[in-house]
């Protein structure tokens, strides 16, 4: 039996003293289960653990001094601070959730400086002191913030637009080889990138009170016009002063068109986001509004949880078939992932923590990685299947009136439908004309047949929803984009 195994059958045993419980935690963090024992000692009464240490994160920003410094996750403000009299700053951090590719943005008047960080780490223990971290330490080139990060940030933030992900979903490792690449062009004096950076360098000097960057993916331009002013502003070096940003986004596109990210992807497994709106007064894929609480109760005190594991149709490797399937240790170890079916115990997130996008957005989020193949690469076509459903209630509550539909399970096989390595599946709670496997009520008029099948069995002429897809996001019944996969990104390995 392994240390993890053993520690975490020590569980079970009764702990008298809290020095035996924090030995017992400190056994067992490397593998992985701060949460899972900050929650079964919790639910059984215990004192809880203190929250983990902070992380902090110090960097300069030179020509700044009083600035306001903020650390943004897309359109979620972070943690903020200021540039002291030494044009230094510092951004602190709780301990408990790991960031990829923030974005800091310090700005006083009109003077604004970016820059991208490709990763903060969380803390990995309760038990471990706070953690600081120098800006170059985490961003190649970023020895402060300055015109040639603000260039990059900015370039970043644009080929993220363009291919129409979120900056979040870019790899670490990738964010970092593009920078590198892109600092080496800098410093060659690279004629695209540098129009950029001289348009960037003239746009330090703009008067009045408004910076010139803006960073909101609903923005259709990262330069604010508004900044420019009535009379407009020479930022071309034309000698004729600018009143939109035209000329600017021209020599953005032109500069993102000459790069790309670079990744190389973990070729036989993949992360997988599934997320549960909750929303009362919601529509559903027939447009109309139903009862998120027509089977469960909304008590004080509730929250969601997951309750799945891989679907029985999934192709094991049994007999002569030894690829494109799962062995059973491989199944065993996705549903102890995804808690074996039991509900109200695997929890999922709408605090910004464990990769959920936004606090509070009514989005809960829940995250793992799973074995995978491209299922058009199979055989029979068949990929990884997933069976769940989400619980609304408290840690230990059994199906009654927490579950979102009884007697019925969501589908989900693993298939990279929009091409960006991460399968995202956006539900909401109690949706039963979604991808909901019996007395599915979705509209006939929509493809709905009463029943939901895995592609190749579905019946012509019937609707099959059994994969990630674009969704509503503005609840207008039109489909929007895709949903967001927040912190969580796509697993890479180190290119060759």
């Amino acid at each position: 039996m392994s240390a993890c195994h053993s520690s975490l059958s020590a569980l079970a045993r009764p702990i008298v003293h809290r020095v035996a419980l924090l030995a017992l935690l400190a056994t067992t963090v490397g593998c992985g289960l701060d949460g899972l024992l900050l929650s079964e000692l919790t639910r059984k009464g215990h004192q809880p653990m203190p929250d983990p240490a902070p992380v902090r994160i110090h960097g300069r920003a030179p020509g700044l001094v009083g600035a306001s410094v903020t650390l943004y996750a897309e359109a979620q403000k972070l943690s903020e601070g200021n540039v002291d009299g030494g044009a230094a700053f510092i951004i602190e951090l709780d301990g408990t959730t790991a960031l990829t590719n923030p974005v800091l943005d310090a700005r006083i008047g009109a003077k604004q400086a970016l820059g991208v960080l490709p990763h903060i780490p969380a803390q990995t223990s309760v038990l471990d002191p706070a953690i600081d971290l120098d800006v170059a330490q985490l961003s190649p080139g970023m020895a402060a913030l300055d015109l040639r990060t603000t260039t990059l940030t900015l370039l970043v933030l644009a080929k993220a637009r363009a291919e129409g992900r979120a900056l979040q979903s870019i790899p670490a490792t990738s964010m970092t080889d593009t920078l590198i690449a892109l600092n080496d062009r800098l410093s060659a004096g690279d004629v695209h990138l540098g129009a950029l950076a001289a348009m960037v360098g003239r746009l330090a000097a703009l008067p009045g009170a408004t910076p010139p960057f803006q960073l909101g993916a609903d923005k259709t331009s990262l330069l604010d016009a508004a900044a420019l002013g009535v009379a407009g502003f020479d930022y071309t070096g034309d000698g004729a002063a600018e009143t939109t940003t035209d000329a600017f986004d021209a020599a953005l596109t032109t500069a993102v068109s000459s790069f790309i990210f670079k990744a190389c992807y973990v070729p036989d497994r993949i992360k997988v986001v599934l997320l549960a709106r909750m929303a009362k007064g919601a529509k559903n894929r027939n447009c109309e509004t139903f009862d998120a609480f027509l089977w469960a109760k909304d008590l004080p005190g509730r929250r969601m949880f997951l309750a799945a594991g891989v679907h029985v149709d999934t192709p094991r490797c049994l007999g002569d078939r030894t690829t494109h399937c799962l062995t059973e240790a491989q199944i065993d170890a996705v549903n102890a992932t995804l808690g074996n079916w039991q509900p109200n115990r695997t929890r999922m997130y709408d605090d910004g923590s464990h990769g959920d996008a936004i606090a509070g957005d009514g989005v809960w989020s829940f995250s793992f990685d799973a074995p995978w193949w491209d299922a058009k690469t199979a055989p029979d076509g068949a990929g990884v299947r997933i069976a769940y459903k989400f619980t609304w209630g408290n840690d230990g509550d059994g199906w009654t009136a927490t579950e979102e539909f009884p007697g019925n399970q969501r589908l989900l096989e693993l298939s990279d439908q929009n091409g960006d390595h991460v399968i995202v599946r956006q539900d909401f709670f109690a949706d039963e004309t979604s991808n909901k496997d019996k007395a599915n009520q979705l509209a006939p008029s929509l493809g709905g047949c009463g029943q939901l099948k895995w592609p190749a069995q579905q019946r012509a002429g019937c609707a099959t929803d059994v994969f990630e897809r674009a969704v509503d996001l503005d609840g207008d019944c039109k489909v929007d984009g895709w949903p967001s996969a927040g912190q969580n990104t796509a697993l890479t390995v180190p290119c060759e």
